[in-house]
């Protein structure tokens, strides 16, 4: 993967994010599932520390012991991840924040905001204690609102929102000299800072309102919240300043015992980055959201998660026709040895390459509203499948062409040289006619279009041999009448017999596009089933933290706020009961009959009972 960080977004000359193309293209290579772990918090805390650790090594990001800060921007590090195979681990490390040098207000709130939008996990680190200059320090939560939105459309609980998007939140206490105690009382690093975001009840004053306030947005927007209290590395200050040399036996055991247990959490709490609707990310599609978001929160009022996603759906579904469509036709030049001896062994290898080619296009491709995507896919493919038809045929054709022409060599120089014009000349004419139709049907290879191109060649000679029967004087006036209805009769049943397989081969061709349209329909409803399970199971998992949140509330006497919580849930519970109606599909399976009317006209694609039943189980 990487040997080294690199710069992911870093500042231009004017003041400005850009997204750096040395690391676009590191994650364009990525097409695992990602997640994501960012550390924020003020300069000189230690947070490359806890980022290496992350990554397994004790160098990499740069810890910056100098009283100059050494992180500017956002820096990226992809590793494979500890306990999640084929998945990547992406850490971010940001600039600290109130950099003295830099000054800049704006640009902390920005390099913030790019943490929380890209991240699975976000780490906040701090020194000493959570009190109320810790939480202070923490302000660039209360600019969230005002440069992040959900959907376009208004909303008024559109904060609300914000936990379902969000990633879980991380705070790492570093230095931590006090016991875990309150009010007398052993308590956990969690109940620490449970206890620390408590409002203060009741608010009668301005002073309790700006108490209040950033605690209240922090319960808001990271629903699902961890803390971690980290002693000191340990009591040298040459060691401190040189921990990416020394080794683990010169630092605190406790130290290095938090350090693990922080570790292990995120490996195993950290799940995979996700964008609206639950869709997972890829390493590739990562890198876009970090080039739309970046563009977009810097030159825009406001960030829309849901206009960013609308158009990394578009980017990502064109790139999944392609990829598709390339990936089909590829097989079928590597597997498919033209001509086909039938049509049947073409139309089975077609169905292997569109199986594949069906899996990569449902695999990259999501919100493909009105399955427009999905048609641009279909009819690419059709357009290639059709060409690969027409070159099995066309190869036929000219084999079989050349197979007539090679057995034909001395038949057609004996009609040149006249030689059936002679007593008995109508026997030798059939009788080489059907040492040539002998020899062509022993010959390999000839393909789908073997008996057209023979009975071709057979009606090209009917006149010609009519002509040497009539001049046979060998045969009497009867035997020649005989032999010229037999003949024609011959004829008759070699088209009827052309006829008829050209009409099985339509009969094929007809139920091989609608079991093709069947599979693509049965594909996209699945796909579609299982986002809306998973995206019931985060509505769930919200519900549970809001849950958590409005009992809280409740205990502490704010019923305000509690009852706030409470409508949220109810809320939650109408979107999820949408997400669970027995019969969603029915308006998606009209649209995408629509779609295939339109790729295929004259197929008529549904779904058995067998199908619908496994969907809406």
């Amino acid at each position: 993967m990487m040997d080294r960080p690199v710069c992911l977004i870093g500042n231009t000359k004017d003041s400005k994010l850009a997204v750096n193309e040395e690391a676009l293209k590191i994650l364009t290579r990525i097409s695992q599932p990602v997640v994501v772990v960012s550390i924020v918090g003020l300069y000189r805390t230690g947070k490359s520390y806890l980022m290496n650790k992350l990554a397994g090594a004790k160098k990499g990001f740069n810890l910056g012991y100098n009283v100059q800060a050494e992180t500017k921007g956002i820096w990226m590090w992809c590793v494979p991840h500890p306990t999640k195979p084929n998945h990547t681990l992406v850490l971010l490390d940001t600039e600290g924040l109130g950099d003295v040098e830099k000054g800049d207000n704006k640009n902390d709130v920005w390099i913030f905001c790019l943490a929380v939008l890209l991240s699975s996990a976000l780490v906040y680190n701090s020194k000493g204690t959570i009190d109320q200059d810790a939480i202070d320090k923490l302000k660039f939560v209360g600019d969230i609102a005002e440069l992040i939105k959900v959907k376009s459309q208004d909303n008024e609980d559109e904060e609300a929102e914000f936990c379902m998007h969000f990633p879980i939140f991380i705070w790492a206490v570093r230095d931590f000299h006090l016991k875990l105690n309150v009010d007398g009382k052993p308590v956990t690093e969690d109940e620490y800072l449970e206890n620390a975001l408590k409002l203060r009840n009741p608010e009668k004053t301005t002073r309790d309102e700006d108490f209040n306030r950033p605690r209240k947005r922090l319960r808001m927007y990271f629903s699902n919240r961890k803390c971690f209290a980290f002693d000191q590395p340990s009591a040298n200050k040459e060691d401190l300043q040189n921990m990416d040399n020394i080794s683990d036996n010169k630092l605190n055991p406790e130290f290095l015992e938090q350090t693990k247990r922080f570790c292990d959490y995120v490996f195993r709490e950290a799940g995979v980055k996700k964008v609206i609707g639950a869709i997972p990310v890829t390493g590739s599609q990562l890198g876009q959201l970090a080039k739309m978001y970046t563009e977009a929160i810097t030159t825009s009022n406001i960030t829309c998660m849901e206009d960013v996603v609308h158009s990394l759906s578009d980017t990502e579904n064109k790139v999944a026709v392609q990829e598709a469509a390339q990936h089909y036709e590829n097989k079928m030049k590597e597997n498919v040895l033209f001509p086909t001896d039938t049509l049947n062994q073409f139309l089975e290898m077609n169905k292997k390459c569109e199986d594949e080619a069906r899996q990569i296009f449902l695999k990259r491709s999501f919100k493909d509203k009105d399955q427009k995507f999905l048609q641009e896919y279909m009819e690419l493919v059709q357009q290639k499948k059709n060409g690969f038809c027409n070159m099995n045929e066309a190869k036929s054709r000219e084999v079989c062409e050349a197979l007539i022409k090679k057995h034909s060599r001395e038949h057609e120089e004996a009609l040149a040289k006249g030689s059936y014009t002679i007593h008995g000349g109508h026997e030798k004419f059939k009788q080489d006619l059907k040492a040539i139709e002998d020899k062509y049907h022993m010959g390999p290879g000839k393909g789908v279009q073997a008996e057209r191109v023979l009975q071709e060649y057979l009606a090209s000679k009917e006149t010609i041999g009519i002509n040497i029967l009539k001049s046979d004087e060998a045969l009497t006036e009867i035997e020649k009448k005989i032999e010229e209805e037999k003949a024609k009769k011959q004829a008759q049943e070699m088209e009827e017999k052309v006829r008829e397989l050209e009409e099985s081969k339509k009969k094929q061709k007809f139920k091989d596009e609608q079991t093709s349209m069947e599979e693509n329909m049965k594909g996209v409803l699945e796909k579609i089933a299982e986002e809306r399970r998973l995206m019931r199971g985060e509505i769930q998992r919200v519900i549970a933290d809001k849950e958590r949140e409005r009992e809280s509330y409740e205990k502490q006497g704010f019923q305000r706020q509690a009852n706030m919580y409470k409508a949220q849930i109810e809320d939650c519970q109408k979107e999820k009961e949408q997400l669970q109606e027995p019969e969603w599909y029915k308006p998606i399976t009209d649209k995408l009959k629509a779609v295939f009317s339109a790729v295929a006209p004259g197929v008529i694609a549904f779904l058995g009972e067998t199908i619908q039943a496994k969907l809406t189980q």
